[in-house]
């Protein structure tokens, strides 16, 4: 979620700008009579909002100003007399073996880490990650602490190529939908899609010895999501998927009913739960 108070006032956008700079703007626009908030975009960056049109006029003209003399003892000499300071976050950057920078306390790269964990765990001693966290029809829910095995299944994979395929489509998607909507927002998506793909893809499997795992059906029902939800006009370029992918991904859920091995309930549950969460979103005046 953004870290910033928000408040209905605050709707007049004024600019966006990096978190260090966004903050001193802001503390100089209060410190002139400006009211201004915060509220966190995309990629990094705050949106500076005010509460009315001849604020956000002034608010303009400080921002050229900004532009022109970025260094002026005016634009932080207010943050140092509210005594604010900027928090670090833990961030892994950009460099010759990791293709992007994202921080580490993030819902998307904790899930990620949760996958990557259990499958290293899993070249060691496959059978018990297997037994203990993937799903199987003949399981007996005989106590109320074995229901986590709903839900875990999704961050258990059999192989490298399913588990890259799986964290680079998710990477792409989900990183996106916690910038842009919070991590609540994320997380309501992972709990729903997983858990009730699971359930559906337990119950109608047909193997009693087979097991079933793999985040592949939050990632189809994150990819129906943002298919139906980039259809809006209001949100930031970074979150449009490109076209045709949700086609695509339903055209290959379809085809995976040709083969064997495949958890294809889990996907088409996946991707429909996807779509409805897109669709309810998408109607949604005050989504941000």
């Amino acid at each position: 979620m953004a870290e910033f108070e928000i408040v209905d006032d605050f709707t007049y956008e004024v600019c966006l700008l990096p978190r260090e700079k966004a903050l001193g703007f802001v503390d100089h626009l209060n410190s002139i009579g400006i009211k201004a908030k915060l509220k966190e975009s995309y990629s990094g960056h705050y949106g500076v909002f005010v509460t009315n049109e001849l604020d956000m006029a002034r608010a303009k003209r400080e921002v050229l100003r900004f532009a022109g003399s970025p260094f002026d003892s005016s634009f932080t000499k207010a943050s140092w007399e509210k005594g604010k300071t900027v928090r670090n976050v833990k961030e892994i950057k950009s460099s010759l073996y990791l293709p992007m920078s994202f921080d580490i306390t993030s819902l998307t790269t904790i899930v990620e880490l949760i996958c990557i964990a259990l499958y290293a765990v899993s070249l060691f001693n496959e059978d018990w990650v297997i037994q203990t966290f993937a799903l199987s029809r003949q399981e007996v829910f005989s106590s109320i602490t074995d229901y986590y095995r709903l839900l875990t299944p999704a961050f258990v994979h059999f192989g490298f190529m399913h588990i890259a395929f799986n964290l680079v489509m998710f990477e792409a998607l989900g990183r996106p939908i916690e910038k842009t909507f919070g991590k609540s927002k994320l997380f309501s998506l992972i709990i729903s899609i997983a858990l009730l793909s699971n359930v559906l893809q337990y119950c109608f499997m047909t193997d009693n010895y087979g097991y079933f795992g793999g985040l592949s059906g939050v990632v189809y029902g994150i990819i129906g999501y943002c298919g139906v939800l980039s259809k809006r006009e209001d949100l930031p370029e970074s979150f449009m998927i490109p076209r045709g992918l949700l086609t695509v991904s339903i055209v290959f859920i379809l085809l995976g009913f040709l083969f064997s091995g495949i958890a294809n309930l889990c996907h088409l549950c996946g991707v429909v739960i996807g779509i409805l969460w897109g669709f309810y979103d998408l109607k949604k005046k005050n989504l941000f």
